[in-house]
Order: C-alpha cells, then sequence, then structure tokens
C-alpha cells in the first residue's frame, strides 16, 4: 500500500503545485478535517508506542494490546496532503483524520484522493468558563462551603479509611492552570511526583502553569490541602495536565480536547475530568445526542479505552440553552451536575437533562460551590467546573478500592451510591454519590416517614414525622412521574413545611405511568 500511494501522490503533487502558483494564496484559508479511509499497520509495536500504564489497563481491562484506531494515521498520506496544503496540524489516530489548512480550491483537489473518505469544516465554537473567587481569609461562609464540599458526599469515610485514589490517573483538560505549581497547596503532588506529565495543546510544548487560573480551581477540588484539610478526594492519584482552551476561544478547541484525550489515553490516564463543554456557538440542541460532535465521539472512544470520562453538565440552566452540553451528553460520559451546598438540591446555573433522544442526564451532582485557590488567594468559587472534580475525586477513590472493576462497573456503582438512588430526575441524576455505600452504611428508614394514598382521584403524600419546629432546611420531598419507556413526563422538588405535602391528579398519569417518590431516604411509588 504504502509504493502505491507514493506512487499516486507523484501524479497528483504537480496540480496541488498548479493551484499554489495560480494564487489560491489569496482564498480565505480555513481549516478542514480530512478524513482517511485506511491505515498502514505494519510495524506498530504498542510496547514502544504506549505509557507502560496504558499497557498495564489494556490488559487489567482485558482490552486488546493493539487495535485499528491506536495505530498513527499513515505518514505516507500525510506527506501528499503538506504538499497540496498550507499547513497540516493534528493527526488523529482514533479519528484517523488530519487537520489541513486550505483553500477552497486545495479542498476540492484532495476530495478526490482515492484515499480521503471525508472532509468536513473544524467549526467555531465559544466556551464560557464560570467560577467567581474571592478572599483569601476564610469568612464564616467559606468555612461552612469548606466543610459541605466533601462531607456532602460523605467524603471523610474515605479520608477516614485511608483511601486517597493511590494509584489512580486523572487526566484534566482546562484552559491553564496559572499559579499551581507556586501554591502551597498542590506542594505534596511536586514534591511526591504525583505530576507524571504536562502538555500545552495551544502552544505545542510541556509548560502548562500559565494562562487560565480555571484548571487551578480545577485542580484544588481533585487534590488540594488548605491547611491540612483536603479540598478534594484525589489528594494521592498522578495527574497528566493538558492545556486545551484559549481565551478569546477560537476555532480549535475541539480539536484540542480531542488531542488532549488520545495523549491521555496514551500516557495511561485512568479517568478523565473535563470541566468543559460545547453549546450553542458551535452545535444546535438537535445534536445533544451524544453521537454528534467529533468530542462525543472521543468521548466514547476514550471509555471503549478502559478510561472513566466524568464531565460537566454546564452552567446553562438559567440560560436560553438551559441543556448540558457535549460531551456530557454522551450516554456512556459520567456527567456531573451541581447543587447548592446549603439547601442541598439543583443551584440555578447548573444544566439540565436530558439528551435530545430522552437519556438520563446529568448522572449524579455534587456541590456546585466550593473553596478553590486561584494559586494566590483561597475562595469561594461557583459552577459545575467544581462539581465535576469534586467526583472525579470520588471515582478515584471508588476505583482504588475496587481496582479489578472496569470503568463501566465504576460508572453504575457511582450511580447506584447516589442519594436519591433509585429516585432520579433531570436535574439530580441520581443524587449526590455517597462514599458511605461502599463501607455497608447505607442508611433506611425503618419505619416510613411519609405515605402514599389514593384519595377520590388524587395521590395524596403525607408526611407522619413533621415537626415544623425544628424541621431541617434540607427536608424537600422529591417526586416524579415516568412513562411506560422511562422518560420523565414531570419532576419537582416541594419543600416539607405541612403534614399534607402534595396532592397530584391522577388524570395527570397515563396507564403504565409511574409516579415516584422520594423523602428522607425512603422511596414509595404508584403504578396506574
Amino acid at each position: 500500500m504504502r509504493k502505491l500511494v507514493i506512487s499516486y501522490a507523484a501524479k497528483v503533487i504537480s496540480v496541488c503545485l498548479l493551484f499554489l502558483f495560480l494564487g489560491n494564496n489569496s482564498q480565505a484559508q480555513k481549516k478542514y478535517w480530512v478524513y482517511l479511509k485506511d491505515k498502514d499497520t505494519s510495524g506498530f509495536n504498542p510496547y514502544t508506542f504506549f505509557d507502560s500504564k496504558a499497557i498495564q489497563r489494556r490488559l487489567d481491562k482485558k482490552l486488546p494490546l493493539c487495535n485499528f484506531f491506536d495505530i498513527p494515521v499513515n505518514l505516507s498520506y500525510v506527506s501528499v496532503l503538506k504538499k497540496c496544503t498550507r499547513a497540516i496540524g493534528f493527526q488523529s489516530r482514533w479519528l484517523n483524520a488530519i487537520v489541513v489548512e486550505a483553500t477552497e480550491n486545495q479542498i476540492a483537489v484532495i476530495r478526490q484522493y482515492s484515499f480521503v473518505k471525508d472532509v468536513k469544516l473544524v467549526r467555531t465554537l465559544e466556551l464560557t468558563l464560570t467560577s467567581v473567587n474571592v478572599g483569601d481569609s476564610l469568612s464564616i461562609d467559606e468555612k461552612i462551603v469548606l466543610g459541605t464540599q466533601l462531607s456532602m458526599m460523605k467524603g471523610e469515610e474515605f479520608i477516614r479509611h485511608g483511601i486517597n485514589g493511590k494509584g489512580i490517573r486523572i487526566a484534566v483538560f482546562d484552559g491553564g492552570y496559572a499559579g499551581m505549581d507556586k501554591s502551597s497547596l498542590f506542594r505534596h503532588l511536586f514534591e511526591n511526583g504525583q505530576i507524571i506529565k504536562t502538555y500545552d495543546f495551544v502552544k505545542k510544548r510541556e509548560f502548562v502553569y500559565g494562562y487560565m487560573t480555571h484548571g487551578t480551581k480545577v485542580m484544588s477540588c481533585l487534590a488540594g490541602i488548605y491547611h491540612k484539610q483536603p479540598l478534594g478526594l484525589a489528594t494521592g492519584s498522578e495527574y497528566l495536565l493538558a492545556r486545551t482552551e484559549i481565551r478569546p476561544e477560537r476555532h480549535i478547541e475541539e480539536q484540542y480536547w480531542l488531542e488532549a484525550m488520545e495523549w491521555a489515553d496514551k500516557n495511561g490516564a485512568d479517568i478523565i475530568s473535563s470541566s468543559l463543554g460545547y453549546t450553542n456557538k458551535l452545535y444546535p440542541i438537535e445534536s445533544m445526542d451524544g453521537k454528534t460532535s467529533i468530542i462525543a465521539k472521543a468521548a466514547k472512544m476514550a471509555i471503549a479505552k478502559g478510561m472513566l470520562v466524568v464531565n460537566a453538565m454546564g452552567n446553562d440552566g438559567n440560560a436560553s440553552w438551559e441543556i448540558m452540553g457535549t460531551p456530557a451528553d454522551v450516554d456512556s460520559v459520567l456527567s456531573v451536575g451541581a447543587v447548592n451546598p446549603y439547601t442541598g438540591f439543583h443551584i440555578n446555573f447548573s444544566s439540565y437533562g436530558p439528551t435530545v433522544d430522552k437519556r438520563l442526564k446529568p448522572n449524579v451532582c455534587a456541590s456546585g460551590v466550593a473553596i478553590t485557590t486561584d494559586g494566590s488567594h483561597v475562595g469561594k468559587s461557583y459552577g459545575t467546573s467544581f462539581s465535576t472534580p469534586l467526583i472525579s475525586g470520588f471515582a478515584a477513590c471508588v476505583w482504588q478500592m475496587n481496582r479489578q472493576l472496569k470503568n463501566m462497573e465504576i460508572f453504575e456503582l457511582i450511580e447506584k451510591s447516589g442519594h436519591l438512588f433509585p429516585y432520579y430526575d433531570y436535574a439530580h441524576g441520581y443524587g449526590v454519590p455517597q462514599a458511605s455505600y461502599f463501607f455497608g452504611k447505607i442508611i433506611t428508614n425503618v419505619t416510613s416517614p411519609f405515605e402514599v394514598s389514593l384519595v377520590n382521584d388524587t395521590i395524596h403524600i403525607t408526611v407522619s414525622d413533621l415537626n415544623v419546629q425544628i424541621a431541617n432546611p434540607q427536608d424537600y420531598l422529591y417526586y416524579h412521574i415516568e412513562d411506560a419507556k422511562g422518560f420523565l413526563k414531570h419532576y419537582a422538588v416541594v419543600k416539607v413545611n405541612q403534614p399534607d405535602v402534595l396532592q397530584l391528579p391522577i388524570d395527570h398519569m397515563k396507564s403504565g405511568d409511574i409516579a415516584r417518590f422520594y423523602y428522607k431516604n425512603c422511596i414509595k411509588q404508584y403504578v396506574r
């Protein structure tokens, strides 16, 4: 095949040079994905290509050491395209595609090559990284948040048992980690050699400790230690730090994300923690199906390689877009929403599910308010950008305890540990994961705290343990109506401040519908 390609290349190079000579450089240069039909499979050695930990992950999970998607793109094809374009960019082995910068005339020639499967324009996009940092000396309110961000997940159970994500390698994708290398909150990571590799996919170099502080704040919720108190649960994990975002946002962030994903696979990542997402600046709502976007395809490939992908839902809950961005729309991505640490239920900015094909999203949630550092100051930050690394750290601890399990088994365990499980909705998913679940400390109500009854074609929910004088501010009744296909028709959260909490007319339900109710670790349902 290689000889045939080179021979064919000789015939087309003259055509490409003619286009360049005729002034194609005066046309607008755009970036395109050039998808290829095949690969040169000869001579590939996975033992020299992959990090030893990537090899071990494949062996542990009984995955092939090498398949078609592991092999780099055919260099002969790269050579041909270099002769006919202004520039060659990222070469994706997973997509078997090359990013090129070219004119429309040059692309017209490229489309005719026998080895080219398809050509698509690289789209533009915009990403908002939402966070606020205030203060250096923690206020009383900030101390409450500090105590809540891990205790909400019963994270103290992991800490008490010495579980800190050790042995798990986490790849973090963000816009920069400014000040992280100088901050005392991360000193243990550098002293213990826990930062395995770094790479800036924008500048094409290893230095990542500049640009944005967003990644530094995210790392706080994974591995920061503030005055001997962990801010995240994965203080013992290894890290791969990737810079994939720039400001102002340009047209290649999605490419950087894919490039970082392949790099993370090659370097042995177990978990991908991504507090990034792409929405209306790149895709219409109908594309949030877990299949359409390039990074949705990249996420699915990473999962097939045995990695657990944890991604933020986004901060569009009170915006016109409202739902999650991609790749949080992928069914096998652990998509993370945010809850208010003061109330325990959905915080207004956290994006909602479901996907356009009605699949459950988010899967779980965590505090959307966290104590972080920007490298020099410590304070309060807001966003699903921070609930996501809190869950990633939780996942690292679960996997440390169950190293023999596969990524999707960890995924399912985390869902089942949610405080609402098996109740779910499109704001909370299965709720906040509970570390106590993994130590056999499952909280159940021996006596039912509420009753479900049908009176005159109305479902009545009556609370039997209410004491208005000492009512907990987090005493809420969750309920949803699920149709026969398993899709939610309606869901809500109701503050419990009177015995007769809810009256639900039966005509709101069709035959086969299920009304499910959650209150104080007790679940009941009514089937019509």
